[in-house]
């Protein structure tokens, strides 16, 4: 856990293994503090069957807060801490390098790929083009195949859309994308914002959708027939009574970011102020929750 501290170094990466059961629960503690994470299996060797798990900083990490995340996942595991190094990189884009290696990904009728892919994408898919090197949400985490496949299964087209905590811009983009509809955007982060706004002109989108920074639903008016909110689990439970006065009556929400062992306090929260669960998508140790208001 050494590291120099020369100025030519201001990235930094931790790895270490785990069993696949347990990356989803690694991937909540650390996501708070990492730019990115990103796991894969190993394939071949001694240590076949585990998977590796990379957390990116662009900035220098706070040690006592990386220590905290990863007692408090071995705890939830059930397991001993895994052995994890805290490594400096060269000053380099180090999270769009790594994004940029991503091969295509699709879910249902949706083709997500980057800038790099060269290919022409499948005609019988709806195409994405995400270079999310600075913001969430690139199609490959759980949370957002879930949303999505719960976008591609809605049985009616919705009116009024709104992606709350947007991220990349995925979730909004899809939408206009399917239906050739408009679409509103906010997230918290700037950086957010400024990641959407770019994708939707790179999409074509861009007269289809608006974006704008919002701390939840503080800077949101109006009522809507669809929310996406793929954000975690402690801010849709604190949001839950902000999320049902700005549904329609017949109005959806597809909340996501969450995982299964966390999918009854989330459910609750929102039951509890009347909303019905529509369906439920789990991928990998996550959830996706579909919920009404009638």
């Amino acid at each position: 856990m050494l590291y120099d501290k020369n100025p030519c170094y201001d990235n930094f990466d931790m790895k270490f293994l785990v069993a696949p059961e347990h990356v989803a629960t690694f991937e909540m503690a650390l996501e708070e503090f990492a730019s990115a994470i990103l796991t894969m299996p190993i394939e071949k060797g001694e240590h076949k069957g585990l998977w590796e798990v990379q957390a990116i900083y662009e900035t220098e990490p706070q040690m006592d807060d990386i220590k905290r995340a990863m007692g408090f996942a071995s705890q939830m595991c059930g397991i001993s801490e895994p052995i994890w190094s805290l490594n400096a990189m060269p000053k380099k884009n180090w999270l769009k390098e790594s994004l940029i290696s991503f091969p295509p990904v699709t879910i249902g009728k949706y083709y997500i790929y980057g800038s790099h892919i060269k290919d022409e994408p499948p005609a019988d898919k709806i195409a994405l083009q995400i270079d999310a090197a600075t913001a969430f949400g690139s199609g490959e985490h759980q949370t957002t195949q879930g949303c999505l496949t719960a976008l591609n299964e809605l049985a009616i087209k919705p009116q009024k859309v709104i992606d709350v905590g947007c991220g990349s811009g995925i979730l909004a983009m899809a939408y206009a994308k399917t239906f050739n509809a408009p679409v509103d955007a906010v997230d918290i982060d700037p950086e957010s914002v400024l990641v959407t706004t770019n994708s939707a002109k790179i999409n074509g989108l861009d007269h289809l959708m608006r974006v704008w920074e919002s701390d939840g639903y503080k800077g949101v008016d109006g009522q809507y027939d669809l929310v996406f909110c793929n954000i975690l689990a402690r801010p849709l439970i604190n949001m839950a009574d902000d999320l049902k006065e700005h549904l329609t009556s017949g109005g959806m929400a597809i909340l996501s970011g969450f995982l299964i062992r966390q999918e009854r306090w989330v459910l609750k929260a929102h039951t509890d102020i009347g909303l019905k669960l529509v369906a439920k998508y789990r991928i990998n140790g996550w959830s996706t929750l579909v919920v009404r208001k009638d």
